[in-house]
């Protein structure tokens, strides 16, 4: 059985109409030879600092910075139905078309699962921007081999990395170190939210002193 890996259902019911896998499964569309199934967005995230170690359930400067040496990711609660689903079917299938979003996040979504449900067939990439069926049949005539978007996984997930880092390291150094200034409250720093929010205080105090 070939399986298609959508990144979410709407993109997976045009795709399952294209290829006639009308009938509908257990969190797919089922074919004659093939199913389409889909992500509800990533249906796995970034481990917290205390999956790691219990320890770091109590924020404590001692403990930063919290590198993990060994990256873990857990599956989301609410979309536990469906990563079962895509779980179950990565086991049953011969060959794996991604047909995630045609960028490096819609990349991480699919090669995220292949990694974490141990999926070691082959893999082909469907290289899709428009989901009309003119579009969706010349991507279909020109599959791409996997490894020729694998780049884009490691640059997403690079992306992801330095997210969990900053945030969970810095949120809790600032907070820390707000709460000995007498500060009760959460702190949080981010890769792309602190510059923004830098940007945006830098114009309103321009604004106020124009």
């Amino acid at each position: 059985m070939r399986l298609f890996l959508c990144e979410k259902p709407s993109q997976a019911k045009d795709i399952a109409q294209v290829l006639g896998a009308r009938r509908r499964g257990e969190g797919c569309w089922i074919g004659s030879d093939v199913t389409v199934t889909w992500c509800i967005g990533h249906l796995l995230e970034t481990a917290p600092p205390d999956a790691y170690d219990g320890r770091y359930k109590r924020w404590a400067l001692a403990d930063l910075p919290i590198v993990p040496q060994r990256w873990k990711l857990q599956i989301k609660g609410k979309t536990a139905s469906q990563y079962k689903a895509v779980k179950r079917l990565l086991g049953e299938c011969a060959e794996l078309v991604i047909a995630t979003d045609a960028d490096r996040e819609g990349e991480m979504i699919a090669r995220e699962l292949v990694e974490h449900c141990r999926y070691r067939g082959p893999i082909q990439r469907l290289w899709l921007s428009a989901l009309d069926e003119a579009s969706i049949r010349k991507a279909l005539a020109a599959l791409k081999p996997g490894a020729e978007t694998f780049n884009l996984y490691q640059a997403a997930l690079g992306r992801s990395r330095a997210d969990w880092l900053i945030g969970m390291n810095m949120s809790r150094l600032f907070t820390l170190l707000g709460r000995r200034s007498g500060y009760q409250g959460v702190l949080t720093v981010g890769r792309v939210q602190t510059p923004t929010l830098r940007l945006v205080v830098d114009r309103d105090r321009a604004i106020a002193a124009f």
